[in-house]
């Protein structure tokens, strides 16, 4: 179970580095007016689904994170 959170906390790391590249080349491309190029690559719709997916990361996480917790504190009661 840890591996599996340690899994998707460092996919979440991968895809926010992402969103950090995608967002700096689509602010290049604004500042040089390349506003075709940004529509051509589909800058925003790829960043909004990055964001999307991160946020499903992190609630998978937490889902993973109470559960294991539930499982620890029944383990001890017994």
């Amino acid at each position: 179970m840890k591996q599996m959170i340690y899994g998707y906390e460092t996919s979440c790391e991968m895809v926010m580095k992402r969103i950090h590249q995608l967002t700096k080349q689509r602010n290049e491309l604004q500042k040089q007016g390349n506003d075709s190029e940004i529509d051509e690559l589909d800058l925003e719709r790829r960043i909004r689904i990055l964001y999307t997916e991160h946020s499903q990361m992190k609630e998978i996480i937490t889902h993973l994170t109470q559960y294991m917790r539930r499982i620890d504190k029944s383990v001890e009661t017994k």
